[in-house]
């Protein structure tokens, strides 16, 4: 069955939806970004330690703070223009965990001693733990490969222009120390990545058997529209925006003339068809903020926002000659299904039930009057149905 406009509308909700959470994931990437920056700026203290020590160069440190606000300055203007949202991964995870190593071998490559370069070698591991949160296995060993080619060029760029500030042996030593490392933070932070996944599916199927629970419970499984507990929410809903906004609704209630003979005559399994085409029909003409669903048998309830009386009928009819025109397969080629509506326009000084009762009233009245017509209920409490001002068909 077609239900375009129901799909229209959920998939405006699921576009709003979509929205906001980018606006939400843009704001926590910010946020994430500034955990990493104060990072930044607890290993800027232990670099000016260093300087104060006579490690390094006091401009040297200066240069790795510069450094460090430039590479996080230009992640957050990405993020800012929102031209990560292009990206496959938009955190940049692996790019920002590449660049962050960048200030850590500049400042590694003036110091003199070779134990002083080991202790920012650890201070190096740090940006991979914030990978746990977002990188798999093999980007784990991707960027542990990158780390690993980095502290490469570093040792070659020492050997060629500040060969005196190398020890083999030690090197050595923390190369192999630094290869141990990556690879035990690369497993570990791979298999609790491994694990963050397994949760997120279990959640993603639990929140789609929510959705299909939520469904359940809100669609008639026959005809596929809302069944009489949704409609009559939809209804309330929109009878308290009523009251809290300007402007107009309307309902109708609708309901198919002769069903019970056309059940004794072609079958219930024809009833059922004829019911379901009807639907979709319906709901193929309405908007995406109307509803429709079914209240009972062959009834069905029509509820129409911003729409006054004169507009109510006019959908209505319309609705009437459209379902005239049905033909069903299985069924003789002259058969055809009408139906009779009641229509009621929404006072401010009446609650729900008594809207449903006058248009209930102006559907006994379309029977009463021959059926396939709509009849209005303009008036806010007819005395009876031979009120002559208060139903118009």
């Amino acid at each position: 069955m077609d239900t375009a406009p129901l799909d229209r509308g959920r998939n405006h909700a699921h576009e709003k939806a979509a929205g906001t959470n980018n606006l939400v994931a843009q704001a926590l990437r910010k946020r994430r970004l500034g955990m990493s920056f104060i990072t930044y700026l607890a290993t800027f203290l232990v670099v000016l330690l260093f300087a104060f020590q006579g490690l390094v160069p006091l401009p040297i440190a200066v240069h790795f703070l510069l450094f460090s606000l430039v590479v996080n300055g230009l992640i957050w203007a990405c993020i800012h223009l929102n031209l990560n949202l292009k990206l496959r991964d938009p955190s940049m995870t692996m790019l920002q965990i590449t660049l962050s190593q960048w200030p850590a071998l500049w400042l590694m490559f003036f110091l003199e001693a070779g134990q002083a370069r080991a202790i920012f070698l650890l201070i190096t591991v740090v940006p991979l733990l914030y990978g746990i949160l977002a990188l798999k296995v093999r980007n784990f060993i991707q960027v542990s490969i990158i780390f690993l080619i980095q502290y490469c060029l570093l040792h070659l760029a020492l050997w060629q222009w500040r060969p005196q500030v190398l020890e083999a042996s030690l090197e050595l030593v923390q190369l192999f120390v630094f290869i141990m490392v990556l690879a035990e933070v690369a497993l570990i932070g791979g298999f609790i990545s491994s694990l963050r996944d397994k949760v997120r599916q279990r959640n993603q199927e639990l929140q789609d058997a929510m959705e299909r629970i939520q469904e359940l419970v809100n669609i008639d499984e026959l005809t596929g529209v809302y069944n009489r507990r949704r409609i009559v929410q939809a209804l309330s809903e929109e009878s308290n925006r009523f009251r809290r906004t300007p402007g107009a609704f309307s309902l109708g209630i609708m309901d198919v003339d002769h069903f019970k003979e056309v059940n004794d005559t072609y079958g219930h399994q024809a009833g059922d068809e004829i019911l379901r085409e009807l639907a979709k029909t319906v709901v193929g003409e309405l908007r995406a903020i109307d509803s429709f669903g079914r209240y009972g048998g062959e009834e069905f309830l029509l509820v129409l926002p911003q729409t006054a009386l004169h507009g109510a009928r006019i959908k209505s009819e319309r609705l009437c000659k459209t379902i005239e025109g049905l033909r069903f397969k299985g069924l003789p080629a002259d058969f055809s299904v009408t139906v009779s509506v009641g229509v009621a326009e929404a006072f401010p000084q009446e609650d729900t039930g008594e809207t449903l009762a006058r248009a209930d009233r102006a559907l006994y009245a379309a029977k009463e009057n021959g059926r396939n017509q709509v009849v209005c209920c303009s008036a806010i409490n007819p005395a009876d149905l031979a009120c002559p001002h208060g139903l118009e068909d």
